[in-house]
């Protein structure tokens, strides 16, 4: 008998028969999957960071709003700027003071204040004196030696100013009197300057309704505004000519250098500028500078006849030098450096002639002040510039319109060597 025929294979399942197939189609959708999990991640995070975005503008634009923004200058206003400590050494100016805070708090605004002093007069010091007992609606800036754009942003921020994209509107502008173009088709830094003007107008009217007076803005030192172009400073000027028209804010403007009263009054806003002179401190407050300076009395009172009088910045020096110099040794010094300067800009034949104008003009210098026009006559408007000018420091300028020599080691040192005699 025949064996059986053998029985036939079951037939392979499904996935059995077609694995290569299965393999396939399952990477795709796995990638589809993985894609569209990855876009729905990245819609879900854009969506987030959108989210983000948006509170942030919003935030920025609800603590940056004109209200807030004018809000944080008036607090600023209200309190004052922070005056540092008196040094131990500090000497009193009882009558300097006194006319600066008249100046700070005037009765009425009708002018704007411009306070001058030579260099190292100590100008500076009186008026942060002037400020220190209450400095509340005063706010005090000095300008350094910055870059000309960075002038607006610098005393912003001593005002709690911050510029920002959504501090203004064109409606804010508009509402002002002024096309927001004219604002931002202008160059740094007028632009900011543009925005800081506004701003100053509308927190100064604030001011002066909730507390029945105006607030004052000091700026110290623009003489270094002027360094870099006039333009800036005669807008500035400009503003306070206007804000003290309208009686809005006392702008105090301070100049260290006399020097730089011939650029103030090249603008026509100086016509309602109020010009007032910090001078040297009396030979006896010097004295008692130097002492405090832990400088013998009987050397501190020959130093001041001989050398600084009063300018607070030479007293500085001598009380460091005279701890290891001796008055003639300092005074030598002085002399040559004077000579030395005299020579850089006079011909040497014009300034020892005893019978020349120049001659008797500076011999007459070292006797007293003399007019603007005979200065001018004698010396020339050119040579009387230069010997003004800061790196020499011979001449002084004051507003009363009259010239001297700078120091009182200057008037020494120029006596001796053009030997002028006793008038």
């Amino acid at each position: 008998m025949s064996a059986a025929a053998p029985a036939a294979a079951p037939a392979a399942a499904p996935a059995q028969q077609q694995p290569a197939f299965r393999g396939v189609f399952g990477f795709i959708g796995g990638v589809v999957a993985n894609a569209v999990s990855s876009i729905f991640i990245i819609m879900v995070v854009a969506a987030f960071v959108a989210q983000h975005v948006l509170d942030h503008k919003n935030t920025i634009a609800k603590t940056h709003s004109p209200e807030i923004v004018l809000a944080r200058m008036l607090a600023r206003f209200e309190a004052g700027s922070v005056i540092p400590p008196i040094e131990g050494y500090h000497v009193s100016r009882p009558d300097a003071v006194a006319m600066l805070q008249a100046v700070l708090r005037p009765n009425k605004v009708t002018r704007y204040p411009v306070v001058v002093g030579e260099t190292g007069c100590g100008k500076t010091s009186a008026v942060l004196d002037a400020i220190r007992p209450n400095r509340t609606g005063i706010v005090y800036h000095i300008v350094g030696a910055e870059l000309l754009v960075d002038v607006p942003k610098r005393l912003a921020g001593s005002l709690a100013f911050e510029f920002n994209q959504f501090t203004f509107t064109a409606g804010y502008f508009k509402d002002r009197g002024v096309e927001m173009e004219q604002v931002t088709s202008a160059a740094e830094p007028f632009k900011s300057w543009a925005i800081l003007d506004l701003s100053l107008r509308d927190v100064a009217a604030q001011f002066k309704a909730k507390h029945g007076h105006v607030a004052t803005l000091v700026i110290d030192a623009v003489d270094e505004i002027d360094k870099q172009g006039s333009e800036l400073l005669h807008a500035i000027q400009k503003f306070a000519k206007s804000a003290a028209d309208e009686q809005l804010l006392n702008v105090v403007l301070v100049t260290c250098d006399g020097s730089n009263l011939p650029a103030l009054k090249e603008s026509s806003a100086m016509t309602r500028a109020r010009v007032v002179e910090v001078g040297d401190l009396t030979d006896q407050q010097a004295v008692t500078y130097l002492v405090r300076r832990d400088i013998h009395e009987d050397l501190a009172k020959r130093a001041v006849a001989e050398i600084a009088g009063g300018r607070l910045i030479l007293l500085n020096n001598l009380a460091d030098d005279l701890q290891f110099k001796t008055v003639e040794q300092i005074s030598t010094q002085l002399s040559i450096q004077t000579a030395d300067s005299l020579q850089d800009v006079i011909d040497y034949s014009e300034m020892h002639n005893a019978t020349s104008a120049v001659h008797k003009s500076l011999c007459d210098l070292t006797h007293g002040a003399l007019h603007i026009n005979i200065v001018h006559r004698s010396l020339g408007k050119d040579l009387t510039k230069k010997l003004l000018a800061t790196n020499i420091n011979i001449l002084a300028y004051h507003p009363n319109d009259t010239y001297t020599l700078h120091s009182r080691h200057v008037q020494r040192s120029v006596a001796a060597l053009l030997n002028c005699t006793t008038p």
